[in-house]
């Protein structure tokens, strides 16, 4: 299972664009963990052509139209998809890992820091794929198999 992580776009569609293009074409999935701001999460709901999307709300996305948290099932892992605002990820993952111990979550994608972040705190994998914003565009791709193995590649976003 191939999934392409995004986060803190913050209005560079063409970023997020270039991004799904370049490392979402063969993605089983696409998450963008927040703050799509100017509706980059809308187009990728509309507009990618891979089995599931799922966009959170950020702290910087006043029209709420998405969830704060998701949590799936995938190969095996629960994971939780969030912004992390609400957890305070910029002043440490602990209240966020203690979440997930008390979810059941093994795995927790997230954003808001705009920095790219794979970690283990008290046995939950986290991981942050960084800002997709005009800056230096960065994201992720995780790949996981049956077998609980996990790969997480950090890219830049071609501009």
């Amino acid at each position: 299972m191939k999934i392409l992580l995004l986060s803190d776009s913050h209005g560079n569609l063409r970023g997020v664009m270039s991004a799904v293009s370049k490392y979402g074409r063969n993605a089983d999935l696409v998450v963008h963990c927040g703050d799509a701001v100017r509706g980059e999460a809308d187009w990728l709901v509309e507009n990618v052509p891979v089995a599931q999307v799922i966009c959170v709300n950020g702290n910087c996305d006043f029209m709420h139209r998405f969830n704060d948290i998701e949590t799936i099932e995938l190969c095996g892992k629960k994971i939780m998809i969030t912004h992390g605002h609400l957890f305070g990820v910029k002043y440490g993952r602990e209240h966020l890992a203690r979440k997930c111990q008390e979810d059941g979550v093994d795995l927790v994608f997230y954003g808001h820091t705009h920095i790219q972040a794979d970690e283990t705190i008290n046995g939950v994998r986290m991981i942050n794929p960084g800002s997709c914003s005009t800056y230096s565009p960065v994201c992720a791709v995780v790949e996981l198999d049956e077998n609980g193995s996990m790969l997480v590649n950090f890219l830049r976003v071609p501009k």
